[in-house]
């Protein structure tokens, strides 16, 4: 079985006119319909909102992913795609999301990061969000072109996370890229009148997303907003064996996913005959990775993972800086009064 992905480095917006992201993603939607893709999969924050203010003003009929659920439903394919979701009830403190939508329209699953960015980074990523709470875990859905696992930006930089997600099943693993979008990277003596800005964290994404498929017998599809005409994303899909695709301008990218290759790699550990290519025969060609990873585990040793260490970052440390901040104005008041 194969699995054609389409991939998007949107050309986004952001800030007060970031409503006009769900008008681009309808048209790609287009374009991937007539490329035959199976799954298609936006950038972090995509369409949103994320970056600009969390009411649309009347510019839009619906929330953003609801339109978006509309065209889906009108191409057929499955889509993962994002936003930024406040909590319903701590004013000011914000959840990350990745949905994965079915091909009629269907939420299938809302992924919440778990392993949220530092405050000064949201701050400066979502147009002043500062406290994102962390989600449960990493999500898997399963469904006919393959079990898809949802993580979002540098959850793929830890390797507990893509290591769960295959642990549940997953065979595809999502994990979205924001972006820069600061005006001053981009301007002065940087650049020349033909040259592009790439990211200094091209090549380690790379390496991150070839070492996770590797490792744990998983396609990986990373894609980024391109805030900038002059800035080059860090698109790229990776398999167990090889690298099948990357993309570094705005656009749409594609790779064909082979299941079949994929579960035969998961299922066999190494034999004789695997070491001499000459004895595979016609089956299967020579190995580009090492088979049965996810099967040659001891987690009798693992305990170390998940012992607390003194640096640790503390995920719930915006419950105590909303309580301080409330206590303060607590105070100033009181002392007005």
């Amino acid at each position: 079985m194969k699995t054609k992905v389409a991939a998007i480095q949107a050309e986004s917006v952001y800030g007060e006119e970031e409503w006009q992201n769900v008008d681009r993603a309808i048209r790609y939607m287009d374009e991937v319909a007539s490329l035959g893709a199976h799954l298609v999969c936006f950038p972090e924050g995509y369409p949103g909102p994320a970056h600009g203010p969390m009411d649309s003003k009347g510019k839009l009929s619906a929330h953003p992913i609801d339109l978006l659920r509309e065209k889906i439903r009108e191409v057929g394919v499955y889509c993962a795609c994002s936003d930024v979701a406040e909590d319903e009830e701590l004013p000011e403190v914000y959840y990350l999301c990745q949905k994965l939508i079915g091909p009629d329209g269907e939420m299938l699953a809302d992924h919440r990061r778990s392993q949220p960015d530092e405050p000064e980074l949201n701050e400066y990523l979502f147009g002043g969000k500062r406290h994102f709470a962390p989600g449960p875990g990493p999500t898997v859905v399963e469904t006919e072109i393959g079990n898809i696992g949802l993580l979002i930006c540098s959850e793929l930089w830890v390797p507990e996370l893509p290591r769960i997600a295959m642990l549940m099943g997953a065979e595809i693993i999502i994990s979205p890229v924001n972006g820069i979008h600061t005006p001053s990277l981009h301007h002065g003596d940087v650049l020349g009148p033909a040259e592009t800005l790439e990211s200094p964290l091209w090549e380690t994404w790379k390496c991150i997303s070839r070492c996770r498929a590797a490792e744990n017998a998983q396609y990986v599809i990373v894609t980024q907003n391109t805030f900038n005409p002059d800035y080059a994303g860090v698109g790229h899909i990776a398999g167990p064996e090889a690298l099948l695709a990357e993309h570094k301008g705005p656009g749409v990218f594609t790779a064909e996913l082979d299941m079949d290759r994929l579960r035969y790699l998961r299922g066999t550990l190494y034999e004789f005959g695997m070491l001499d290519s000459t004895k595979l025969g016609e089956k299967q060609p020579p190995l580009g990775t090492r088979p049965g990873q996810q099967r040659l585990r001891r987690p009798a040793i693992y305990g170390k993972l998940v012992e607390p260490h003194p640096n640790d970052f503390d995920y719930d440390y915006y419950l105590r800086e909303l309580a301080l901040g409330r206590h303060l104005q607590t105070v100033a008041g009181a002392q007005e009064g």
